[in-house]
């Protein structure tokens, strides 16, 4: 067993870079004895472990890799597959899939315990599977979840280059400097912007066309909804059918909040019902739910729903995006899901949005070049991002900036 384990190791290894590296990857506390790795299908967690395994161990007898969905790991199981590995190897065991088997954080908690000299790197490709665990591992673990590509990391991807990380305040301030800097670098900086929004959000975008990355994409939506999703909910095929509805109905619609009682009468479903499809869908990182800031954090009413990058619009309106998608969802989908890793993002009634740093509160407006400031006249720490600018000036900031946090 642990021959075969091995050269699928050495296979996926022997494939991966360590050129580009995840922001996420330098904030890992990697000595820690159990590291679990969250985030949506996609997003590139593999890669980032095994470049971490290349780097620190480089051998199967050091480190195992294993996926719990393999034939030989589901057979014998996640705790005796690490156990036999320990009595003749090892230092560290990653789990990839580890949502695929039942019971899989006993089992981890169990080789935790037993193994007190020993560490583990727990990968799920479902937020779903482990946000749902019973099992304890709050106090042994720490978690970081792995985000889509910043708009940076995008072109840090595909260009090869090492590229600045900017606070949010640092943008706010210097945001024509910064702007410059990276125009420079890019010539055609608007135009790479426009390609990360259609497809640049997840690091398969290096290994096919536009077409087959949405194609790609709109196939990661179904797997969540037909493999990701019933792990926990047991959803009958209609009501599958009737989640499909209503991401169409999200993918084209003209604004982000939307009328609840309109919405559960056109999908023919209850309000729970409803409440328990947006929970779901922003669990498996499908959508970002960008509530207004209240004491009930739960509370829907004036809540923006957006996708969690604008490219899964494109992929799920692929026959029509060209006409159907509107502008200004898109560029709020951008700035929701550049920020939301880093600040605490609020839905406002005044401007579009709130970005709360420490003690200090950011008024935001996004739009295209032509947008009016007007609302942003009496606040303070008011800002306008902007489409289709290159280089702002005073509170006007161009939007493709703010894919520069992370």
């Amino acid at each position: 067993m642990l021959n075969d384990l091995f050269r699928i190791q050495n296979r996926i290894a022997a494939a991966i870079s360590t050129e580009f590296k995840r922001s996420l990857y330098d904030q890992i506390n990697w000595e820690k004895r159990l590291v679990i790795l969250k985030g949506g299908r996609g997003t590139g967690k593999t890669t980032l472990v095994f470049q971490h395994y290349l780097e620190q161990y480089g051998d199967v007898t050091k480190c195992l890799y294993i996926s719990a969905d393999n034939p030989l790991v589901l057979k014998n199981g996640i705790y005796h597959t690490a156990e036999t590995y320990f009595k003749y190897h090892g230092k560290c065991v990653i789990i990839d899939e580890v949502h695929k088997q039942k019971d899989w954080s006993i089992e981890v908690k169990a080789l935790y315990d037993a193994y007190p000299d020993k560490r583990f790197i727990v990968l799920g490709s479902s937020a779903l599977g482990l946000l749902s665990e019973k099992g304890d591992l709050s106090r042994r673990s720490v978690i970081y979840t792995l985000p889509i590509l910043s708009f940076r990391e995008f072109l840090g991807l595909k260009y090869k280059k090492k590229l600045d990380l900017f606070t949010f305040t640092d943008l706010v301030n210097n945001h024509t400097t910064i702007a410059g800097q990276v125009s420079n670098q890019f010539s055609a900086i608007l135009g790479e912007f426009r390609d990360y929004l259609i497809n640049g959000a997840y690091p398969f975008f290096l290994e096919s066309s536009r077409d087959e990355y949405l194609n790609a994409l709109a196939n990661v939506v179904d797997k969540v909804i037909y493999e990701d999703i019933p792990t926990i909910k047991a959803l009958r095929a209609f009501s599958s059918l009737k989640l499909k509805k209503l991401l169409a109905h999200l993918a084209t619609s003209s604004i982000p909040v939307f009328n609840i009682e309109s919405l559960k009468s056109d999908i023919e479903i209850s309000k729970d019902t409803l409440y328990e499809y947006f929970d779901l869908l922003d669990r498996a990182e499908i959508i970002n739910i960008v509530r207004v800031e209240t004491k009930n954090m739960k509370a829907f009413k004036h809540s923006k729903i957006l996708y969690k990058s604008p490219n899964i619009y494109y992929s799920i309106a692929f026959d029509f995006w060209h006409s159907s998608i509107d502008q200004g969802i898109l560029r709020e989908s951008y700035f929701a899901s550049q920020v939301k890793s880093r600040y605490s993002l609020y839905s406002s009634i005044v401007t579009d949005f709130t970005i709360v740093d420490g003690n200090k509160r950011f008024h935001i407006e996004v739009g295209g070049r032509s947008k009016k400031k007007k609302q942003l006249a009496d606040l303070e720490n008011a800002y306008v991002f902007k489409d289709d600018m290159e280089i702002g000036i005073g509170n006007s900031i161009p939007l493709y900036l703010i894919g520069f946090l992370y």
